[in-house]
């Protein structure tokens, strides 16, 4: 069952994930909710992984890009995808120790074996970065319309 509307969303079982699990020592511990077909996300990229200083390195960029991808469809269908593709465009440097908002959508469900996901990140209301993903869908659970 997908998790309910506009309520914070931690997975239970996350087997200890890099971007969201809360036991994680050195993870993003990202959370998550869900309004209508989206999924978004409030973080701030520590300055441990900044790469030019006082920007976030592009691996955590897309890092966070991938995980509310891969949220995005567990929470509003209720189903476990692993990233095939991750396509991200920087638009502008992404700072460290700053608030950012991250949301991510289902865009297309028409392949029998992946969807495809857009995901942006704002820093005040500025996209910084924006994704584009091709997420496989487990092979051992059925697909859902």
């Amino acid at each position: 069952m997908p998790a309910p509307e506009d309520v914070e969303v931690t997975f239970p079982n996350d087997g200890g994930c890099f971007g969201c699990s809360p036991t994680h020592p050195s993870g993003l511990n990202l959370r998550f909710r869900r309004r209508g077909e989206r999924v978004l996300s409030r973080c701030t990229i520590a300055d441990r992984f900044h790469g030019a200083p006082g920007v976030a390195h592009g691996g955590i960029v897309a890092t966070i890009l991938d995980e509310i991808s891969c949220a995005a469809v567990n929470l509003v269908t209720d189903r476990w995808v692993a990233t095939g593709e991750l396509t991200v465009r920087y638009e502008r440097p992404c700072p460290v120790e700053q608030p950012l908002d991250v949301v991510a959508a289902i865009i297309d469900r028409t392949h029998p074996r992946y969807w495809v996901v857009e995901a942006e990140l704002h820093r005040a209301g500025e996209r910084v970065a924006r994704s584009t993903g091709k997420f496989f869908l487990r092979s051992d659970e059925p697909i859902a319309p």
